[in-house]
């Protein structure tokens, strides 16, 4: 699966660098961040992000009535707005024309995230795994059973498991496994790394018992629905 794209406008340096920075390597979204409006049409066209993060006032630039036009053009987009303000008539302006959210500075890095999470999910159904009562959450990593929380995933642990159950009941090769994990071809070096990576799910449906990840002896793995 692709990085979530995410576009964040704000006219605060350094918070857009610390934000992004977060963002990029703790959840492994893809940021694209600008602190100024200039050019932002030709941007949102070009890189079509999954989210949009606005804030209210970008220097002396209105971004709620800029937004109204993003919203216009891209209402598949959702967009989120951030800032200091939390007067009610900024709140109800920027939710009336379109925005998804409003959340207020300083801001919480977990509940932008929680916000993220929940409107991409929303627009975009494709995020969601869904296999025999288990749902794996490809945005936030958590892997559910009968809508109780068995885990929240690492990164490796929850792209190794999407490909899994991607291909229930059938063997997904080690080099499947490595070119969604490291984008490249097995090698000796990395198999320590898998095989832990897998020891690791498999040990996570023990309770559940209703899949089960068997190995391929020399070629990979199956994920096994029919556990009885």
């Amino acid at each position: 699966m692709e990085q979530l794209k995410v576009l964040f406008v704000d006219d605060d340096i350094n918070l857009g660098s610390f934000v992004t920075t977060i963002l990029e390597t703790e959840y492994n979204y893809k940021v694209h961040f600008q602190n100024t409006l200039l050019g932002i049409d030709s941007i949102v066209q070009t890189l079509m992000p999954d989210i949009i993060i606005l804030d209210v006032e970008i220097g002396a630039t209105n971004g709620i009535e800029k937004a109204r036009d993003i919203v216009t053009r891209h209402p598949q987009i959702p967009l989120l707005f951030v800032s200091s303000h939390t007067e009610a008539e900024f709140i109800t302006k920027g939710i009336s024309i379109g925005g998804s959210a409003y959340i207020p500075k300083p801001l919480s890095i977990p509940v932008l995230v929680s916000y993220i999470q929940r409107f991409v999910s929303k627009s975009n159904p494709s995020q969601i795994i869904k296999l025999a009562g288990c749902q794996l959450n490809l945005l936030s990593g958590e892997l559910f059973y009968e809508n109780e929380l068995i885990k929240k995933l690492s990164p490796f642990e929850k792209n190794a498991l999407a490909v899994l159950m991607e291909h229930p009941n059938k063997i997904v090769t080690k080099e499947q496994l490595a070119e969604k994990l490291w984008n490249h071809s097995l090698v000796p070096e990395n198999n320590a790394s898998l095989n832990n990576t897998l020891s690791k799910l498999r040990d996570l449906f023990k309770d559940q018992k209703v899949l089960q990840i068997d190995t391929v002896r020399g070629v990979g793995y199956v994920l096994n629905t029919h556990v009885g």
